[in-house]
């Protein structure tokens, strides 16, 4: 942390005892050990392109660790510029056979086939391919015998955010680079409801000395300014990351005229906030307004962009994992309940979205259902 972070970190837990500031966690290589190495991946260099995909590998993607390290297996084949059209299903074997794929530059079809199929197309573009998959026995789309494919989507909400100054710490300022903030984890109804809206938000918080710069005077006058920057006062912000409360009339379907390039139906996207999301914000803004004013900072700035869903991340749902088959799609091993050698690992599956970054999850969701893949199929139970 900088020391503005350290500060605002004491000063929160000595203020409120059920809220804390850490570091966040991120998956930056900071010691590459030997399994490192093996991927052809290097440490972290403190660079500026974590979300581009780090060329040295030091921050992990699938790019950078598992498509390699599968691809050492011999067991993999990439198949870029592919368009998954939907999932072929037999209805004699009563058991999905394979992928209907269209080549992205020729158009051309074909078809793959496999005793299992894992979805992991990201949570919307998941909902596309089951519902776009139709037959006798799946007319609304694979596995929707309830007719739930599509519906309870929710993502994150960031539209909220607060800034502020601090004049202390004068004498010190930040160095190099780091690809986290800090994390400020839920603390509202997480113990007991104690607020008018459901559920409650997490929250980024950074710190970092601002470089002043005069624009004063034209040509060699301006250019000598900008090159002499001094240092200003701290800024600091936050960012909330809400839970949306994933409900029945927050849904993807279909379009019926609207198609794509390969002639595959558009998605149609039917997503809003609600009562509660807005609730969600006020008390997001009142309470970091507070605990900013408690730790001393100054300027404090608050807006809500209102943006509108989609563009924020983490989208989730739609195909719903539960124990009912009346009220869910996926059973606990994020098999489709109808059809059970297709399995749904990605956000699709996700029946809330909590407050945290979920990517970790779904990589667990989908170790776990790989190894219980691998053993139904060692003993012919798929």
């Amino acid at each position: 942390m900088t020391c503005v972070e350290d500060f605002f970190k004491g000063k929160v837990a000595s203020l409120y005892k059920d809220r804390h500031v850490i570091i966040g966690r991120c998956a930056h290589i900071t010691e590459a050990q030997e399994v490192h190495k093996q991927q052809g991946r290097g440490t972290c260099q403190h660079r500026n392109l974590c979300q581009r995909g780090c060329p040295f590998g030091g921050y992990f993607s699938s790019n950078a660790s598992t498509i390699p390290w599968a691809l050492r297996t011999g067991n993999v084949t990439l198949k870029p510029d592919s368009v998954v059209h939907s999932i072929i299903y037999d209805e004699n074997a009563q058991r999905a056979s394979g992928v209907r794929v269209i080549d992205a530059k020729t158009k051309e079809t074909t078809e793959y086939f496999a005793r299992i199929i894992f979805v992991n197309a990201a949570a919307l573009n998941t909902n596309l391919i089951l519902l776009n998959s139709t037959s006798s026995r799946f007319p609304k789309g694979l596995g929707n015998d309830n007719g739930l494919l599509g519906k309870f989507v929710a993502f994150h909400n960031y539209r909220a955010r607060i800034s502020a100054e601090y004049e202390g710490f004068g004498n010190f300022t930040k160095y190099g680079n780091r690809p986290n903030g800090c994390y400020i984890p839920r603390f509202r109804n997480v113990f007991k409801q104690e607020t008018d809206f459901l559920r409650g938000y997490a929250a980024g918080f950074s710190a970092f000395r601002r470089l002043d710069h005069s624009d004063d005077g034209v040509g060699a006058v301006l250019k000598a300014n900008l090159l002499k920057p001094s240092l200003g006062n701290w800024d600091v912000g936050s960012h909330m990351m809400g839970e949306t409360i994933p409900k029945e009339t927050n849904y993807v379907a279909l379009d019926d005229a609207k198609k794509d390039t390969w002639g595959i139906p558009q998605l149609k996207i039917s997503v809003d906030y609600d009562d509660n999301d807005e609730k969600m914000v006020a008390d997001f803004l009142q309470q970091f307004t507070e605990m900013y004013t408690k730790a001393g900072f100054t300027n404090i700035r608050t807006s809500d962009s209102k943006q509108a869903p989609g563009l924020d991340i983490h989208e989730m749902g739609g195909v719903r994992m539960g124990r009912d088959p009346k009220t869910s799609l996926l059973n606990k091993w994020n098999q489709l309940h109808a059809c059970k050698n297709v399995f749904v690992t990605d956000g699709a599956c996700m029946t809330s979205t909590s407050t945290q970054n979920p990517s970790l999850t779904y990589m667990a969701l989908t170790a776990r259902a790989a190894d219980y893949a691998a053993k139904q199929l060692a003993s012919d139970n798929l």
